[in-house]
């Protein structure tokens, strides 16, 4: 609470005082020295600021002193001088705290470590790919520079101010560090590392870091954590808000197509090769989002499906209801062979490939992308017509996630093969 009780007796000696001139000028001066007195300890800088202020609170009043009006004005303000002072001394620390530099702060990664942070951050450095997606989602303006160049259809569906990024040519490696150069020189204040939490990435993580003494941090990139990931990194960025607005809708789509196709079942075969005989498997990045819309992935898991590329026998064996290409160009190959043609799903023309603008739909990059191509296999999977539902949702993940709304006419021609 601040004190506002005053001296009874100062009254008539402040305003018998204001028939003088000088008198005026020794109680100002007076008040600036008692202010000055209140501020010790902090620097000369600070009671020249404070006692700025009090000549600010008297000047309209000294200006008329010739009245009646202007001595009641300056002999109030004089009065009340000790409670201006006061009040002015706590405003001024609580200011200083304000803009004082941040404390350093402590995060605890999904690799369970404790990476000290600035207190404040204004420049990130991704990692690989995955990162990369997901902090231009989160904090494009924070991104040092982008390690890939973005196609012609993908600068279309990217905002004027995100076009023309700084280009890094190498990331850093663990065991050499002749490509630690563009990281330094972009100085960032943090380097951020997105997907499979394992030790090999976070070895190569703590290498670099230590070897270039920027803090470095790794989030775990399966889609149940995005909206954790948000609310963690958009805290730790500064920009909380953010964060959760991008939480928000992650979950949102997670949850309104969580097993969306487990009854009926349906049965998929995923390409991730442009040979499409190497499988996206279950636990794979697009695996997993096959397996979170309750597909049945009919080239089985880790632990069942063989370590090699499979043979058309084999994925003929398979019997899906469904192929889904690497790429329109790996689409197009497999409509067009005579041996792919005798699988059923292919002779009734159920092959299909992700879009990939601005970033890919399918299995890369696995980072927050795949949010999209959730809602796309929700639809082509089971063979429905892209609808008013799907494309709000399209347009809305746009929107949110890559800063744009693009136009029904452009969704349409990313999504009609």
């Amino acid at each position: 609470m601040i004190e506002t009780t005053t001296n009874p007796g100062a009254s008539s000696d402040v305003t018998s005082a204001l028939t003088a001139p000088n008198s005026i000028l020794r109680l100002v001066r007076a008040s600036e020295l008692r202010a000055r007195s209140l501020m010790t300890g902090l620097e000369d800088v600070t009671a020249q600021r404070i006692n700025l202020g009090f000549v600010a609170v008297t000047y309209s009043g000294i200006c008329r002193l010739g009245t009646s009006r202007g001595r009641a004005a300056v002999a109030s303000t004089l009065r009340d001088v000790v409670t201006a002072r006061r009040f002015a001394a706590w405003a001024f620390v609580w200011i200083a705290l304000e803009t004082a530099a941040p404390a350093q702060q402590s995060f605890t990664d999904d690799a369970q470590r404790n990476v000290p942070l600035p207190g404040e951050i204004t420049r990130v450095f991704a990692a690989g790919a995955p990162a990369e997606v997901l902090l231009y989602t989160l904090v494009p303006d924070m991104l040092v520079g982008r390690n890939h160049a973005l196609s012609p259809a993908a600068l279309e569906l990217t905002p004027p101010e995100y076009r023309n990024p700084v280009a890094v040519t190498n990331l850093p490696e663990r065991d050499d560090p002749r490509y630690d150069t563009e990281l330094l020189a972009l100085k960032p204040d943090v380097y951020v590392d997105y997907g499979t939490i394992d030790e090999d990435y976070v070895g190569a993580l703590e290498a670099i870091s230590a070897r270039t003494h920027i803090p470095a941090l790794i989030l775990d990139g399966r889609l149940a954590n995005i909206p954790a990931g948000y609310r963690r990194l958009g805290a730790a960025l500064g920009v909380p808000e953010r964060g959760e607005r991008l939480a928000v809708e992650a979950t949102r789509l997670l949850e309104k197509y969580r097993d969306a196709l487990r009854s009926p079942p349906v049965r998929v075969y995923l390409a991730c090769s442009q040979n499409s005989l190497t499988p996206c498997i279950s636990g794979h990045s697009f695996g997993e989002a096959a397996a979170w819309l309750g597909a049945v992935n009919t080239a089985g898991t880790v632990g069942t499906a063989p370590r090699r590329p499979l043979t058309l026998e084999e994925i003929r064996a398979f019997d899906p209801d469904v192929i889904v290409a690497a790429s329109r160009g790996a689409a197009a190959t497999l409509r067009a062979d005579p041996a792919w043609q005798q699988l059923p799903a292919v002779a009734a023309g159920r092959v299909y490939a992700p879009p990939d603008v601005p970033f890919g739909w399918g299995p890369r990059p696995p980072s927050v992308n795949r949010l999209a191509g959730l809602i796309w296999m929700a639809y082509v999977l089971p063979g429905h017509t892209f609808d008013d539902a799907f494309f709000a949702d399209i347009e809305a993940f746009f929107e949110t996630f890559y800063h744009l709304k693009p136009s029904r006419e452009q969704l349409r021609s990313l999504v009609v093969e």
